[in-house]
């Protein structure tokens, strides 16, 4: 069987900030003399004359880079600065001067800010600007692009006909210090618009102020999440902004921008697109990847009450695994799953615990001294960015708590079943190999988080922490009550409230034993003594650009546990008969909605068989 595994871990100096003047010679150095990673670059010397306007006193910032920079193996595409999409090359912006803000609305009611892409390299254009939340750290990346297709009359960029102005706060209580205008640019026919100008003028702005994008180098986005907003009952003052997504996943390349709605207009910007016959030519090769995984590998601590802890699959195997089949009498599993059906359907076949007790037991247990984290490889965004899909297996997944106002419920058996694969993503992007987010599985689904929302170690290796029993990953300890999200506001305030009074008069035995108040499926987290360190114990088992041997466990299509089911309504129920009718009746609404996994366990399949494998993460 052929595969790699890097077992070694990188040290480096703690994490401190830097300063911005220490931002701004550092990518000075950066754009002047080579990419950190490499010895030259073709584009590094010159930087774009249009987009340095003399006499611009506006300040420079640049995002926020977590811990130092790496230094990467030479070899290949990766870590240049630039990709080639085919006819179309981008590059990653790393300067940006302000254009234009507000100081209210949006989340956190901190308002929104404009900002334009500056000191890119000579022959790269402008596609957009961008804008993020004042309550969010400049954590992204955001494209310029360069024709390279030689092509005079029908290259791949050409600049806009006209604008159309979609919003203006012109007369409005934003709290401003100027006027701001967001326009559309209008493509000429055959090219599509990337991104929006913003500017603090109500004349329009130069045509060579972007480029627009001929249409085979783009592809469809989506509306995703909401950054700022003004809502009025004139429609010309009414605006959303969001950012966007791909359609597709897999050869779309987002560019960064932000996407501007108002009450009339129902248009939609595009994103890039890989065309490039190797698509995949900026990806990492084996000794990028291993310093990509041993600089920004996470530290996975575990509760302090933890009692099953995640094993390698081997251990699990060795130490009595049973496979059972159909009309088939159960039996072990050979080596490293040799014996595992890999061309039949997910209910073909299970896994189970072995029988007798002292074996069944050691096995829920796990061993965490001889755990390992799978490492699945994989393409993103089009060949521009890397995931690191972390996998680990627990051999058993232990019963849920349920938050009931202040008190909370141990489920006892409810919840527990046998195998638990859960993992965590690293998104790094090809440029210049630097971690752009965090995917945190949490039960079914989970979510995106920027590497500023972890506790660094070493400056750059997020700390992520694994709940209780359930080992569901977040980025903070802490208590998480996961809430049905048909229960409304009000419905919320009225249990409180009567939970609030019937502690305060001693009308019930439930009482509050700590600041924890809600109603749904509860998970903990807390450091202890218990911790892996997925730099030091990994196998990268799938590289999906490489030719490498797949390890036999990983083309399993059965279920790596039996079907279990439970009766959490009646056990839940019986603790709301003793609560006010009114009470029992949104306690009952509450349970109505509980994940499904808390009525009834099928067993869980193994990676491969996932839709994230080769799909995008859900969220």
């Amino acid at each position: 069987m052929q595969s790699f595994k890097f077992t070694y871990e990188i040290t480096g100096a703690p994490f401190s900030k830097f300063s911005l003047h220490i931002y701004e010679i550092f990518f000075i150095i950066l754009q002047i003399v080579c990419n950190t990673s490499h010895a030259s670059n073709d584009f590094s010397t010159l930087l774009n004359p249009n987009n340095n306007v003399e006499n611009d006193t506006r300040p420079i910032v640049s995002f926020d880079i977590i811990g130092q920079s790496l230094s990467y193996p030479a070899g290949g595409e990766f870590g240049k600065g630039t990709i080639d999409l085919g006819g179309l090359e981008v590059y990653e912006a790393l300067y940006f001067k302000k254009i234009w803000e507000t100081h209210s609305g949006g989340p956190k009611g901190l308002g929104v800010s404009f900002y334009e892409p500056t000191s890119i390299p000579v022959g790269f254009n402008v596609i957009g600007h961008y804008c993020k939340p004042n309550s969010r750290a400049m954590l992204t990346f955001v494209l310029t692009a360069k024709d390279t297709t030689h092509d005079p009359s029908h290259g791949a960029l050409k600049s806009p006909i006209d604008y159309t102005l979609i919003w203006t706060s012109k007369g409005l209580n934003v709290s401003q210090r100027e006027d701001g205008y967001i326009w559309l640019p209008v493509p000429p026919d055959g090219y599509k618009a990337i991104g929006h100008i913003v500017t603090t003028s109500p004349e329009k702005p130069s045509l060579d102020k972007v480029r627009c994008v001929r249409s085979d180098f783009t592809d469809l986005t989506k509306v995703d999440r909401w950054i700022w907003g003004h809502k009025m009952q004139s429609g010309s003052s009414m605006v959303h902004l969001h950012t966007t997504k791909p359609k597709t996943r897999a050869l779309s390349v987002p560019t960064g921008m932000f996407l501007a709605r108002n009450g009339s207009n129902t248009h939609e910007l595009v994103c890039l697109k890989m065309v490039k016959t190797n698509p995949y030519s900026a990806m990492p090769n084996p000794l990028q990847i291993r310093t990509m995984i041993n600089a920004y590998a996470p530290w996975v601590y575990f509760h302090p009450d933890e009692q099953y802890f995640p094993s390698s699959v081997l251990w699990f195997f060795e130490h009595g695994a049973e496979l059972h089949q159909r009309d088939q009498p159960p039996r072990l599993v050979i080596n490293d799953g040799d014996n595992l059906p890999n061309n039949g359907t997910a209910d073909d076949a299970f896994l189970d615990l072995p029988q007798d007790q002292p074996s069944k037991e050691r096995l829920q247990k796990g061993f965490l001294a001889d755990a390992v984290a799978y490492i699945h490889v994989k393409p993103a965004l089009g060949g521009t960015c890397t995931d690191l899909a972390i996998w680990l297996y627990y051999p058993f997944n232990g019963g849920e708590r349920f938050q009931l106002g202040p008190h909370t419920i141990n489920l006892g058996k409810i919840g527990e079943h046998v195998s638990d694969w859960e993992h965590i993503t690293l998104r790094v992007e090809n440029f210049h190999g630097t971690l752009n987010g965090v995917y945190l599985s949490q039960n079914a689904k989970g979510n995106w988080f920027t590497p500023s929302e972890f506790e660094l170690m070493n400056g750059t290796r997020p700390v992520v922490y694994a709940s209780l029993h359930g080992h569901a990953h977040y980025s903070t300890p802490t208590s998480f009550i996961h809430t049905p999200g048909n229960l409304d506001s009000s419905d919320i305030r009225m249990l409180y409230d009567e939970f609030q009074m019937m502690n305060d008069s001693r009308k019930s035995s439930i009482v509050k034993k700590d600041s924890v108040v809600g109603f749904g499926v509860r998970d903990d987290t807390a450091k202890s003594k218990n911790l892996m360190d997925i730099a030091s114990t990994y196998n990268v088992v799938c590289v999906d650009y490489m030719k490498l041997g797949i390890e036999p466990w990983l083309d399993y299509t059965g279920r790596w546990g039996p079907k279990i089911t439970y009766d959490i309504i009646k056990d839940v129920t019986d603790l709301a008969n003793t609560l006010p009718d009114n009470v029992k009746e949104l306690i009952i609404k509450v349970l109505q909605q509980l994940p499904p996994e808390l009525h009834g366990e099928e067993g869980p399949q193994g990676p491969k068989m996932k839709e994230s494998w080769t799909g995008d993460e859900p969220v």
